[in-house]
């Protein structure tokens, strides 16, 4: 009988005060949390993206992986914590090599490392002195995407192979011999769902080679294989844990096995005779029940078995489990988004930190070394070496990771400052949420005077976004804006969902790095749309003619247990409607195009039918978001001025401006005062990604010009309808992508656009990402869908009535700047820079969202504004942030019984 029993840290309770602990500073993150710095000389940098962290048979040494934009393995000095050695694996040109998650000690002392794309295993030698050397290496099938490693006595190695690079190519798990690097057998996962990826990650195996564990990351479960033949591994059982099962450690004994749940946040504790539960232990605090937020991961037993400590990405620190009672004791402070823990000794813990503990990161040699300097390569992540905490320490140290985190009694149901002009008040009935592409605060609102704004970096300013400055000065100017996200892959889920999940966060910068994977953070799974499609679209065509039946929805793998914010407006029975989110990319003929992948978006449909509306064009850069080049068009005659794409839908809307104005026109025409229009829509507007200067294409002033004139369309729309004064309109980036800003690139434009706004307002407050989903929720009357967006402070520059409430007129850019094409590289020939430029853009990846690379495209845009002698100056990454108190113990403080 599977025994589920929610274990909790019922001494935390009541108001936190900051006590101390292990910490010796605080820092607060673009998510709102905080981090506690340590001390000098307690952390060793191990590259980028520090995924896993595994202890040498010895107990000497541990070893690190990296996952980022630079990979590597490091042996770390297990009493010191000071890096010894490491091998890189570099990317190449082919985009690669490099190692993903799985690292595994085989019996004999050998090292083996998973190495995904690269479709191998790398077989290291650890040496006595610490130093590592690859030996070997173990090929895989092709495509086969190597992830978690285990090893029996008998000489076996046990990968699971995460994702397919195949669309609709089943996972696996592949049995390799050590002694040979033969393959052995296999069990491929093709019985459920069309054969798409379940992404298996950890592997645990029993010593004697019986049994194997793996966990599923789609299915929220650990299969359990019987491998005593193995060259005929076979299905024993699935035992359910929770969301996003990621860490698998097993005890001494084997007669445990622990599972790390990352979204459920809790571990899974199994009898691994009986592969039943036998308890579930809830890592949540007192205050956040039932909020996602924690996210436990890797594992590791005390050298005496009585403590478990779970590394808690989102949660920025080390749990403490009591194994007697299989309860929390605790909270450890650690850096931003630990990942992994080995418990070197009784004394002292190393914990791998995936984006380090320093959240001020300038980049000075952007253009010397734009690689180096791209936030996601620049952004180092580290092995911190933290003391053990005694019972005292641990009780001032869970105080300030709960401080750290925010955490309150009243977590769960904040406090709504915007309830009285919200929705169940009968004020603000109507809220409209826009998401673009890509841009920071300086590159558009540099020039605005009122703001903290650098004017030379304003590379779209006035000229180019004359309806974005007057918003943001006739309404409220937001200079303290950041995105939690730090591309459109996790950007997205964080605007949609006020989290990133743990799949995100691991394969966000392996995809941006070029080393394999589908660009899968919008609704689709390896190209597969989680939400199905039926048989037929709106006008009865077939869909995919591979799948004439259609396809079934599946779970998401970068969806957050609470789902997306238009789940959370279903589930409060207000109606809403969707114009361009998450809708597919299509794979060929195989799956459809245009179609929305989410389950919650479905189904589309034309002229208010359904959903989504169907006739609304999806992220594709040849089809123009306003009705500025079709107006200059019908002007002049010109076609320069038109997109490739000139008209699109059922309306053969030339827009997406105008097919989103056709809608709210019909919901007009049903009910003349407004009451038809629904109470939340979501809005896609994208062209300001722009595509770089390649050959023919818009230039990127002319696309941003393009994405102003849409949002200044919609705005005057509504301004003009009997909704205005019931409405309030967010536009945000929904990621900054790294371009240049004089405080962090992180920082980019936040855009409330309401009568209840006060007019001319200037606010410096620190807000993000989550600030915005914290007051559209306010106003809607929902609950928070995770930790993040429940500590968030909404936006606080609402009046108590509608005092704003003229009438805008969208301000048409300019037909010089509007009609911009980037020219021909032959036209190019006596300007070599900008030739190598435009030819960089020509073989972009401008399809889908930041398939470009970022840290190349923003010297494009630069060189293509300010000219091709220009430098770009340095892009900062720090916050403008109070300062925080310090903890009252030193972070070098000696433990009872410590004599190191």
């Amino acid at each position: 009988m599977m025994i589920q029993k929610a274990k909790q840290l019922a001494t935390v309770v009541a108001a936190i005060a900051i006590l101390g602990g292990s910490a010796q500073a605080q820092d607060v993150l673009v998510t709102g949390k905080k981090i506690t710095l340590p001390p000098l000389g307690a952390v060793q940098n191990v590259g980028s993206l520090p995924m896993n962290i595994v202890l040498s048979p010895s107990g000497k040494y541990a070893v690190s992986t990296d996952m980022g934009f630079r990979q590597s393995l490091w042996s770390i000095d297990a009493k010191t914590g000071a890096g010894v050695s490491h091998v890189d694996f570099p990317n190449n040109a082919d985009g690669s090599n490099g190692l993903y998650y799985g690292l595994a000690f085989g019996p004999d002392g050998k090292l083996y490392a998973a190495q995904g794309a690269h479709d191998s295993i790398a077989v290291l030698a650890l040496a006595a002195d610490g130093t590592l050397t690859q030996t070997g290496s173990i090929a895989a099938q092709a495509h086969d995407f190597p992830a978690g490693v285990a090893t029996d006595s008998r000489g076996y190695l046990y990968v699971a192979n995460n994702d397919p690079a195949t669309p609709l190519q089943p996972s696996s798990i592949a049995i390799y011999s050590t002694a040979t690097g033969a393959s052995v057998g296999r069990y491929s996962f093709s019985a459920s769902f069309y054969g798409t990826p379940n992404y298996p990650l950890s592997v645990a195996a029993l010593a004697d080679g019986s049994k194997m564990f793996v966990t599923s990351e789609r299915d929220g479960a650990v299969y359990v294989l019987n491998t005593s033949n193995p060259a005929a591994p076979a299905l024993i059982t699935s035992i359910a844990t929770g969301a996003q099962p990621d860490g698998l450690l097993l005890n001494k004994t084997q007669t445990r096995l622990y599972v790390s749940n990352a979204h459920s946040d809790t571990v899974s504790v199994i009898d691994t005779a009986t592969n039943a539960i036998v308890d579930t232990i809830l890592l949540q605090p007192t205050g956040a029940h039932g909020l996602a937020g924690v996210t436990p991961n890797g594992l590791a037993l005390s050298p005496d078995e009585n403590t478990l400590y779970v590394s808690l990405g989102d949660f920025n620190a080390v749990g403490v489990v009591d194994l007697a009672s299989n309860s929390l004791k605790g909270y450890i402070p650690a850096g931003w988004y630990p990942t992994g823990v080995v418990a070197t000794d009784s004394k002292r813990l190393l914990v791998a930190n995936a984006k380090g503990t320093v959240t001020r990161n300038p980049n000075p040699g952007y253009l010397t070394d734009p690689n180096g300097q791209y936030i996601l390569n620049l952004i180092e992540g580290n092995v911190e070496t933290i003391a053990v905490p005694n019972s005292v320490l641990l009780a001032q140290d869970t105080k300030l990771a709960l401080a750290n985190n925010r955490i309150t009694p009243t977590t769960t149901n904040p406090v709504n400052p915007v309830s009285s002009i919200g929705v169940k008040a009968g004020k603000i009935k109507h809220v409209i949420y826009i998401v673009k592409e890509n841009r920071t605060y300086d590159q558009v609102l540099g020039d605005v005077p009122t703001g903290n704004g650098q004017p030379s970096l304003a590379i779209f300013g006035q000229p180019v976004t004359p309806n974005l400055h007057a918003i943001a000065q006739r309404f409220v100017l937001l200079d303290n804006f950041y995105d939690c996200g730090e591309a459109s892959g996790d950007g997205w889920p964080w605007s949609t969902q006020s989290i990133a999940t743990e799949n995100v966060i691991k394969n966000l910068p392996y995809n941006y790095s070029g080393r394999g994977r589908n660009y899968d953070f919008e609704g689709q799974n390896n190209g597969y749309l989680t939400g199905g499609f039926p048989a037929a679209n709106p006008d009865g065509k077939t869909l995919s003619p591979v799948f004439p039946g259609g396809l079934p929805r599946i779970p998401d793998v970068t969806e957050a247990p609470a789902g997306h914010i238009w789940d959370a407006v279903k589930k409060a029975k207000l109606s809403y409607r969707n114009y361009g989110f998450f809708y597919s990319f299509g794979v060929g003929s195989l799956l459809p195009d245009n179609y929305p992948a989410a389950s919650g978006l479905l189904p589309p449909g034309h002229d208010l039918a359904g959903v989504s509306d169907y006739d609304f064009r999806r992220f594709d850069s040849d089809y123009a978001d306003s009705e500025a080049p079709i107006t200059y068009y019908n002007q002049t005659g010109n076609p320069a001025f038109l997109y490739k794409i000139t008209n699109y839908g059922k309306h053969q809307a030339p827009s997406r401006f105008t097919e989103w104005k056709t809608e709210f026109n019909q919901l007009l025409a049903k009910d003349p005062t407004g009451k038809a229009v629904p109470t939340f829509q979501t809005v896609r507007f994208m062209k300001d990604h722009t595509q770089g200067t390649s050959p023919g294409k818009h230039t990127p002033r002319s696309e941003v010009a393009d994405n102003d004139y849409a949002i200044g369309q919609l705005v005057e729309a509504v301004s003009k309808s009997p909704i205005w004064d019931s409405t309030a309109i967010f536009v945000i980036e929904d990621d900054a992508q790294d371009g240049p800003d004089h405080v962090d690139a992180h920082r980019s434009t936040c855009y409330v656009i309401s009568p209840w706004i006060k007019k001319s307002t200037v606010d410096h407050t620190f807000y993000n990402t989550d600030s915005v989903l914290k007051t559209v929720e306010g106003l809607l009357g929902l609950k928070p869908l995770s930790q993040y967006d429940a500590i968030a402070d909404p936006i606080q520059a609402f009046d108590t009535a509608p005092t704003n409430g003229d009438v805008y007129t969208a301000i048409l850019p300019d037909a010089s700047i509007i009609g911009e094409l980037n020219p021909s590289i032959v036209a190019l020939k006596s300007n070599p820079t900008m030739a190598r430029l435009a030819a960089l853009s020509s073989k972009m990846d401008f399809t889908h969202p930041d398939s470009a690379p970022a840290q190349t495209l923003n010297e494009i845009l630069w060189k293509s504004v300010k000219g091709a002698g220009s430098t770009m100056p340095a892009i900062r990454h720090g916050l403008s942030a109070a300062p925080a108190p310090k903890s009252a113990h030193a972070a070098s403080r000696k433990h009872d019984g410590d004599d190191d």
